[in-house]
């Protein structure tokens, strides 16, 4: 299943009702940064722990035999992760949101740790600690190319997808950062959003000796030999893309004029330097020519949108029928949920000047993410302008704290 709309409302449903959904793929293909967006749209947060990262189980669980009172024995006391701590703090002080704890590469390590991340899936709790029950869990693992197989039994817990990137996510996720050569080979091509590398030593020699008539699967390709290959997948394009809006044109262009030598292969210094960054694949090759033809076209691309995460609790406060009825329900929000409803009052298409002259009345500031949308919204003119001169109108310390910010847009 690709990365995409519908993964995101099949996922956020399971979610709900609270399944525990396992996305299994290639990686780099983009399952973290499909988590904590859908968070973001969730209005909640990701809390991420690469299980990779374990040594141990003990790392997980904090399991630890400390001294009883009496200083004749031990029992045993958990710690769980820093990482589960917050997300178990982030719970409880937000009972409202459904914050997700995503155990990433849970079957690249070892098969303890794995089985203490199965553990807390199944029976939500490490040791002493329970989790609460607004706080809901996803994984994810390498369907390849494993460590720790998942057996069928721990696989029936878990509502399972196959994940493939999808190009137009990819776009949507990595919106006006993204470089713009970078986005024309998506646009053109999206199917290259995934690839692995030809291996040098078949680029060169160019046939198999044993067999003229073979041919080899890219799959085969990618695990045949020693070589350490690149690849083309999001987690490398996003990098790519950024060294390309830090690097300046004139340094591109000579490197384009620069010709070397990769074991046998006549290309460029660009080529060499955008290999080692996404590989030996047709997307690098797309990518090299955009770029030569836009340092001599002076070629531009379009801004991409981008969205307003809508709390929970937002319909309750646009159904509110007096001012009254708003107070109230203002009085029992959290900080966060203030400041998201107040974000969205903003995006909305919709007379909401009486809201969110209730809202600034209780917000002190915007959380750090929602000032962060509110900049991308403003900068793509997707604020509704007599909201936002609603909200400036009020003169409130939240108001102004933004003003300079969306005077600029």
């Amino acid at each position: 299943m690709k990365f995409n709309q519908t993964l995101n409302d099949v996922v956020a449903a399971d979610l709900e009702i609270g399944l525990t959904p396992a996305l299994m793929g290639e990686p780099g293909v983009g399952k973290s940064s499909f988590v904590e967006d859908l968070a973001r749209a969730m209005n909640t947060k990701a809390f991420v722990l690469p299980c990779n990262q374990l040594a141990d189980k003990a790392d997980l669980t904090g399991a630890r035999l400390v001294p009883t009172a009496d200083g004749k024995s031990y029992s045993q006391v958990f710690y769980p992760h820093h990482v589960v701590q917050e997300a178990i703090e982030h719970a409880l002080e937000n009972p409202r949101e459904n914050p997700i704890l995503f155990l990433d590469e849970i079957n690249r390590t070892t098969p303890d740790v794995t089985s203490a991340a199965l553990t807390l899936v199944t029976l939500r709790r490490l040791g002493s600690v329970v989790l609460p029950d607004n706080l809901r869990m996803m994984i994810a693992g390498n369907n390849k190319g494993n460590v720790t197989t998942l057996d069928e039994a721990s696989l029936s817990r878990f509502a399972l997808y196959t994940v493939e990137p999808d190009a137009a996510t990819l776009i949507n996720l990595l919106g006006d950062s993204l470089n713009e050569w970078v986005k024309k080979v998506l646009t053109e091509h999206p199917k290259l959003v995934f690839q692995k590398s030809t291996p040098n030593s078949l680029v060169a020699d160019g046939s198999d000796d044993d067999d003229d008539s073979t041919t080899a699967t890219m799959g085969e390709l990618f695990d045949s030999g020693d070589e350490m290959l690149q690849l083309t997948t999001p987690r490398t394009i996003d990098a790519v893309s950024r060294w390309l809006n830090l690097v300046p044109q004139s340094t591109l262009q000579e490197y384009l004029s620069t010709p070397v030598s990769i074991e046998g292969r006549d290309t460029t210094l660009l080529n060499e330097v955008l290999e080692g960054k996404v590989g030996n694949t047709e997307f690098t090759t797309q990518l090299i020519s955009n770029i030569a033809a836009t340092l001599s076209s002076g070629a531009s691309g379009a801004a991409v949108t981008h969205t307003a995460p809508k709390p929970q609790v937002y319909a309750q406060l646009k159904g509110a029928q007096t001012a009254s009825d708003l107070s109230d329900l203002l009085k029992d929000l959290s900080d966060r949920e203030k400041s998201g409803s107040l974000l969205y009052a903003l995006y909305e298409k919709a007379d909401n000047a009486r809201l969110i002259g209730e809202l600034v009345a209780v917000t002190t500031t915007l959380a750090p993410e929602h000032a962060k949308d509110l900049v991308k919204l403003a900068s793509n003119a997707q604020l509704d302008a007599g909201n936002v001169s609603a909200f400036l109108d009020t003169g409130a310390p939240v108001a102004e704290s933004m003003r300079i910010v969306l005077n600029m847009f």
